[in-house]
């Protein structure tokens, strides 16, 4: 079985990728579901850590992209270890099925991957070849490197997901694999630098399908394949900083490069579309000025529930939603586009389709959650997901 990471490529946008010829020809040999519910909060790796075990991130603990606390060298959760639910690669490593995944999140420093080429984010002043000897398989990525790596300029899209589909095509080729992974996030990148409408979105989409095709043909006729989108993106025109209320409050320090943490331990914690006010030690009464001030700023268009809080997984005195053309970043001036909103946004349903075998062909269903897709690739696998 390949899963492919279509990111940020939501279920309005399938339109249009839908009548690319890669797409087009895996959409008439696939079920495809649309108009799926994504994960809250919708980010990258709590999705992705979601679409691989088939639990909410209340359950597997992966709640955010970086370390909570507004650093301007942020802290991504790229171990494998932040998951703390069975993943499918663990219960394909006990079922002795060989697994690979190409730049997938929250793969670093994994034990039951055999071919592991993870998305790694260095730290500061650590180099991105540094980062990924330490977080994957060192010979693969020395071997792709040298045989693929003038595809790469730096870390610019779409050059690193015709990387990525290079060194997943070869595995697939080269490799006995069961389950491969690999993750495509130049839509999601160019997104967030140029904005939905730009001529560079235009290049995301004919990159993917391109892409699509050489993935496709690498995996063969045979092969299970299931595509999906984990969020969709919101074009921004706003950039929105709640820290500096903190700031002003006197509730949060500065040291002229970030912020600081002092006694109380308050922070807002900054997703896009949505932030989360984290108060270990404020009184109650402050918690409710904050609350007032937040309700009344610019941008604002209502509090998290505890139920969106509960499946999220996060702990914290309230979280709060941006309007659409706004967003909540820790510092500017931030993205163009972003994600991070509740799941009750306007258009901001996903999509994922199977081409597995038993499944009907050119065939669309509406309806369902990403959740749907673990124990679909554990049947089809005969692994065995407890989750």
């Amino acid at each position: 079985m390949l899963i492919i990471s279509f990111d940020a490529v939501g279920d309005k946008e399938l339109d249009t990728i839908a009548g690319l010829p890669n797409c087009k020809m895996l959409i008439s040999q696939s079920t495809l579901h649309r108009e799926i519910s994504s994960v809250f909060v919708t980010n990258t790796y709590p999705i992705h850590a979601s679409v691989v075990t088939g639990v909410l991130p209340r359950d597997h603990k992966l709640t955010s992209n970086i370390a909570p606390f507004p650093s301007k060298h942020p802290i991504w959760r790229t171990k494998e270890a932040e998951i703390q639910s069975k993943t499918l690669w663990q219960a394909a490593k006990e079922k002795g099925i060989e697994t690979a995944a190409v730049l997938w999140p929250a793969t670093g420093e994994s034990k039951s991957i055999q071919y592991n080429i993870p998305e790694a984010h260095p730290l500061e002043k650590q180099s991105q070849i540094t980062a990924n000897m330490k977080s994957g398989s060192k010979i693969l990525q020395l071997k792709m490197f040298l045989r693929h790596g003038k595809l790469m300029d730096g870390l610019k899209q779409p050059c690193l997901d015709n990387f990525a589909t290079a060194c997943m095509a070869d595995l697939l080729r080269e490799k006995k694999l069961g389950l491969a992974l690999v993750h495509l996030c130049a839509y999601d990148s160019l997104c967030h630098d140029f904005g939905k409408e730009s001529s560079q979105v235009e290049e995301a989409y004919e990159s993917l399908d391109r892409n699509l095709g050489i993935l496709l043909e690498a995996a063969g006729d045979d092969e299970d394949i299931i595509v999906f989108s984990d969020h969709s993106q919101r074009d921004v025109h706003t950039v929105l900083t709640p820290n500096d209320l903190m700031l002003q409050l006197g509730l949060i320090g500065y040291d002229g490069i970030q912020y600081q943490p002092i006694e109380n331990g308050a922070f807002i914690e900054c997703c896009g579309g949505s932030a989360f006010l984290h108060a270990e030690s404020l009184p109650e009464s402050q918690i409710d000025v904050l609350k007032s001030a937040i309700s009344n700023s610019e941008g604002f268009r209502r509090f998290i529930s505890e139920e969106e809080l509960g499946d999220a997984g996060i702990e914290c005195a309230f979280g709060f939603a941006a309007k659409d053309g706004y967003c909540y970043e820790s510092y500017g001036p931030g993205h163009l586009a972003t994600h991070g909103y509740p799941l009750d946004m306007d258009n901001y349903k996903v999509f994922y389709l199977a081409r597995i075998k038993g499944a009907q062909k050119n065939n669309v269903e509406y309806g369902g959650s990403l959740l749907e897709i673990a124990p679909l690739a554990a049947k089809q696998l005969g692994l065995e997901l407890f989750n």
